[in-house]
């Protein structure tokens, strides 16, 4: 990535976080919701303090030359509100794959279609500008909406984890997701 990244959608502008996303973002690392949907912490784990949430920003705003993540907050284009973010990760250019994930942190947005939004034009960038073969992500099966959201967007389940992670003192499966550009390509993505 260089620190140019950026990507405009109809109401959505996907840049590099800025310190002051700090306290938003150290709320939803605090959110029990949001941490049962996407996080494999412990359950009832010491709350992320403020300094450790703004040292995880600024490593982002370092690594904004890194080749192999692009970590990005989600701001609405009317008035710039940080309302989520989103990463691709495991970015590997030999074998044209890579990793991604989207959290919509204001409960307030959600079922709105950002996180929609946000995923067709970051798989668009992941086939066009990063010349992606394969795109994947991972979805533990208590997040039902994400598994929705992703199969809508064309993603084909590939495979199954078996109790990868413990919730509420239950082990749970993950499922492997894919989308291959030939998948992808002259599709109209919802």
């Amino acid at each position: 990535m260089t620190a140019m990244f950026q990507l405009t959608t109809d109401r959505l502008i996907l840049t590099a976080h800025t310190l002051s996303d700090t306290e938003k973002m150290n709320r939803w690392e605090n959110d029990a919701e949001l941490l049962h949907l996407s996080d494999n912490q412990p359950d009832g784990r010491e709350p992320e303090r403020l300094e450790a949430t703004r040292a995880n920003i600024e490593r982002a705003m370092r690594a904004a030359a890194d080749t192999e993540t692009i970590r990005y907050a989600i701001r609405k284009r009317d008035g710039a509100e940080f309302i989520g973010f989103g990463i691709i990760a495991h970015i590997d250019h030999y074998n044209q794959q890579c990793q991604l994930s989207v959290v919509i942190g204001e409960k307030q947005e959600w079922g709105k279609g950002f996180a929609s939004e946000v995923l067709r034009a970051v798989i668009g960038y992941s086939f066009t500008t990063l010349d992606m073969n394969r795109i994947g992500a991972e979805i533990y099966v208590v997040n039902e909406r994400s598994i929705r959201l992703f199969e809508r967007l064309g993603f084909k389940r590939e495979g199954v984890v078996r109790e990868s992670v413990l919730k509420d003192g239950v082990f749970v499966d993950e499922y492997v997701y894919g989308l291959l550009r030939r998948e992808w390509d002259g599709k109209k993505l919802i």
